[in-house]
């Protein structure tokens, strides 16, 4: 009898990645959501087209549903492995609605949490984190503008941020408080309670399910922006801001090793690393180039705790799961992201 792995949010960018790479691989899913994204970014966010398209399978079990429901714990109690990438994921969106953030974040978390330490404590567990649990404290550092992107004037930090970065005495917005508070008490009950827990400090993840919505996934909403000859609006930093960008294909790369071979407690940045790290200046020619359209853009007011360069060293994760790597380039993932928004276009 085949294994059956938990994807919280399975109807979401990664929590689809995951439902179809499992199936995949011979395990069974069940998956839930409760397509609140629709709820917070509106129409453009919402992920029911994404459940319908992506998880008509026959091994994946997808059930609308809450995280906080009371019906998970029975939902727990019957799996091998849990991934959980629900969430409220919009830090700007965050500064709008804190307390629901909170419960989403928090209180889904734990509510997960104890109904496997009660129910299934001897199960692996996935937590999708951010590097938004770092807040502003990447902006303490030093940057000078090299051609159309930011560096760090500490050449130490060329690979990126390891795990090592402080989280505290700093602004976050509710959400990055809310997922570190979630990352610690994954962190906790894995050492309190011995689960097989363990959390991934996530960067830009993106992909060609991934909703073109303003506030969350920058890369197909400035696609689309492209697509459609709409304005785009930059946030600070004059496009000079640099992001690390991985595929959500290779998360559920790796949560898939985990699940398999299980660290306890650790935390790991990852992201698209060096190699895949692109400012937004920079992606207006790639862009340009697989889309076949250039952007226009106006600049507005910096974004609150908005990061100033962020790329994930991916040394320790590396270092654990020596199999895993990005399969995805990001010129790849821009052509994936724009195909896909000209279909839905197309059919719009």
């Amino acid at each position: 009898m085949s294994e059956v792995i938990l994807v919280t949010g399975g109807a979401g960018l990664v929590g689809s990645e995951c439902c179809r790479l499992l199936v995949e691989n011979g395990y069974e899913v069940i998956s839930v959501d409760n397509y609140a994204r629709g709820d917070i970014f509106g129409a453009a966010g919402d992920t029911e087209r994404t459940a319908e398209t992506r998880l008509l399978d026959e091994n994946i079990d997808h059930r609308v549903m809450d995280i906080r429901d009371d019906e998970m714990e029975d939902i727990v109690a019957s799996v091998d492995g849990v991934i959980h990438t629900a969430a409220q994921p919009s830090h700007p969106k965050s500064i709008e609605m804190p307390v629901e953030d909170f419960d989403i974040n928090v209180r889904g978390t734990l509510d997960l949490l104890e109904a496997v330490r009660t129910h299934n404590d001897d199960i692996p567990f996935v937590f999708t984190s951010t590097n938004k649990v770092y807040g502003e404290v990447p902006n303490f550092f030093s940057y000078e503008k090299v051609g159309e992107r930011f560096e760090p004037v500490d050449e130490t930090l060329f690979e990126g941020f390891d795990e090592s970065l402080r989280i505290d005495q700093n602004m976050h917005t509710p959400f990055g408080v809310s997922k570190a508070s979630a990352d610690l008490y994954v962190q906790e009950y894995a050492r309190m309670y011995d689960l097989d827990a363990a959390c991934f400090r996530m960067g830009c993840i993106t992909g060609g399910a991934a909703r073109a919505v303003e506030l969350h996934n920058w890369e197909p909403y400035f696609v689309k922006l492209a697509l459609t000859g709409e304005e785009l609006t930059i946030y600070g930093y004059e496009g000079y801001q640099v992001r690390d960008v991985i595929h959500a294909r290779d998360l559920a790369d790796l949560f898939l090793r985990y699940l398999e071979n299980p660290r306890p407690g650790e935390v790991y940045n990852v992201g698209g690393g060096r190699e895949n790290s692109i400012s937004l200046r920079e992606s207006f020619d790639l862009i340009e180039d697989v889309t076949g359209n250039s952007l226009s853009y106006t600049y507005g007011d910096q974004r609150k705790a908005d990061h100033q360069w962020w790329i994930s060293d991916l040394s320790k994760v590396r270092s654990h799961y020596p199999g895993w790597e990005r399969s995805y380039d990001l010129r790849e993932i821009f052509e994936e992201i724009a195909d896909a928004l000209r279909n839905e276009l197309d059919t719009a």
